[in-house]
């Protein structure tokens, strides 16, 4: 047995109690909207926290505060079209989750021993190439607050400390979860789409084209028609486990 198989990689489909963090409105979507569905369906109770506003996502400075509230509404509706209806907003502003970063794991550290999950969702914050500020600060502080959430010395302000729940990062480069959405993926696309502000026509139709595209690819590899990828890990591979990026 290899050294990085001493540690099994949980199980995204045996989870009940999922919070799924999202650094904007429209990333939970893009990345694992056909998981959610189906933990959804499955009877998994599946909150989506979304960190910041989005209210840099215009090429236009004098539409900022009007895209906060669109991109609210668009939020819901992709939710709703998802199954899901549980969703809390950390409040952050679009491109500041770095500087912010000890008030944002504070509120994530709330969050996780609020809800008491069973597993987390975030970005992939190792993926390479990943050039958005926020979706690398909050990889890193979920990854961080999963491992430190039954420490009852850390982020005290946040409440009683919990069990660690699993980490599954979406947008990964180093996937080992294949997870079959062949009977959610249209609920995906649709959920997409419902982020208008984000994504006009032509342009949901080059990242759902590519999104289906590589569906496809993993579902082939997976036995399945079409699958989406993660990086699932347990408490065990995030702190001094240097396998972990091939487990």
């Amino acid at each position: 047995m290899a050294a990085k198989d001493l540690v099994p990689v949980p199980d995204i489909l045996a989870m009940r109690r999922v919070v799924a963090f999202s650094p904007h409105p429209d990333d939970n979507e893009i990345g694992a909207a056909g998981t959610l569905a189906r933990l959804i369906e499955m009877g998994a109770r599946v909150t989506w926290v979304v960190a910041s506003d989005g209210a840099m996502g215009s090429f236009d400075s004098a539409e900022a505060a009007a895209l906060v509230d669109t991109r609210r509404r668009e939020q819901e509706e992709a939710m709703r079209l998802v199954g899901g209806s549980e969703l809390e907003w950390l409040g952050f502003r679009d491109m500041t989750l770095a500087r912010e970063e000890e008030a944002l794991a504070s509120r994530v550290h709330e969050v996780i021993r609020r809800l008491k999950p069973d597993l987390v969702m975030a970005p992939d914050p190792w993926c390479p190439y990943e050039a958005h500020p926020d979706h690398r600060t909050l990889g890193h502080v979920v990854a961080t607050a999963a491992i430190m959430a039954s420490f009852p010395l850390v982020h005290p302000e946040a409440g009683a400390p919990v069990d660690t729940p699993s980490v599954a990062f979406y947008a990964t480069a180093w996937p080992n979860a294949l997870v079959d959405v062949t009977g959610t993926f249209d609920r995906k696309v649709e959920a997409i789409r419902a982020h208008k502000s984000q994504f006009p026509d032509m342009q949901a139709d080059l990242i759902t084209f590519y999104l289906r595209t590589k569906a496809a690819e993993l579902g082939a590899e997976a036995g399945v028609g079409l699958a989406e990828a993660f990086k699932v890990l347990s408490p065990f591979h995030l702190h001094f486990f240097p396998d972990a990026w091939q487990s």
